[in-house]
C-alpha cells in the first residue's frame, strides 16, 4: 500500500491562505464622485456603462438616491479625475467632488462619532430634504437622518477633529434654528 504524505495537503493550505490574505491586505483605491441629476435607475445604468469603460475599474456602485458613483480600482491602476469629470459628463450629469481614499485610509478612518442637531423652523418634507442634503455635503458626514416631526437631525461624523459648530452653521445657512443637542 502506497503511503500519501500529508505535507501536500499542507503545502495547497498554505498556498490558499497566502492568496487569501494577500488579497484581503491589498491596497484597493476608490474614488467617490458626487454625481448631479441622477433619479432613475435608467440614469445609472447611463452612467454605469460610462465609469466601467475606465481603465482598472474593478467595481462600481451607484447609490442613485445619494448621488454618489462608487468606482473601486485595481491596486496598481493610476486614478484620473479629470478622466472620470468627463466620462460622468459624456454620460449627461454633472460631475461634483471627486474623493479618493485607499482601503488603507478607511481602515484608518474610526467608525465615527454620532452627532444629533435640534432643528427648528422645518415645516414639511422639502425642509427635510434641503437639511438632508446640507449636511450629506459635508465631507465627515455619513448616515444622515432627520425628523420632521421632532425637529431632530441624527447622522455620524468620521471626522473627530471636525469643529461641530460648523454643523449648527450650515443648518443656520438655510434658514432654519440648528443647535448641538448635548446627549
Amino acid at each position: 500500500m502506497k503511503r500519501i504524505f500529508p505535507w501536500r495537503t499542507i503545502l495547497a493550505s498554505c498556498s490558499i491562505a497566502l492568496i487569501i490574505s494577500t488579497v484581503l491586505l491589498a491596497d484597493q483605491k476608490r474614488a467617490t464622485v458626487r454625481v448631479d441629476g441622477l433619479s432613475c435607475p435608467f440614469c445609472a445604468f447611463g452612467l454605469e456603462k460610462k465609469l466601467k469603460a475606465i481603465a482598472g475599474v474593478e467595481k462600481l456602485e451607484i447609490k442613485v438616491n445619494d448621488g454618489l458613483a462608487i468606482l473601486n480600482f485595481a491596486d496598481s491602476a493610476k486614478i484620473d479625475e479629470k478622466l472620470i469629470a468627463k466620462k460622468v459628463k459624456e454620460a449627461g450629469f454633472t460631475p461634483g467632488e471627486i474623493k479618493i481614499t485607499s482601503s488603507k485610509e478607511k481602515k484608518m478612518e474610526t467608525n465615527g462619532q454620532k452627532i444629533s442637531l435640534n432643528i427648528k423652523g422645518m415645516s414639511c418634507d422639502r425642509c427635510v430634504s434641503r437639511v438632508t442634503d446640507a449636511l450629506k455635503k459635508v465631507d465627515c458626514v455619513r448616515e444622515v437622518k432627520v425628523d420632521l416631526e421632532t425637529g431632530e437631525a441624527t447622522f455620524v461624523c468620521t471626522d473627530a477633529n471636525f469643529d461641530k459648530t460648523k454643523f449648527v452653521q450650515t443648518i443656520n445657512d438655510l434658514g432654519f434654528q440648528a443647535e448641538l443637542e448635548n446627549k
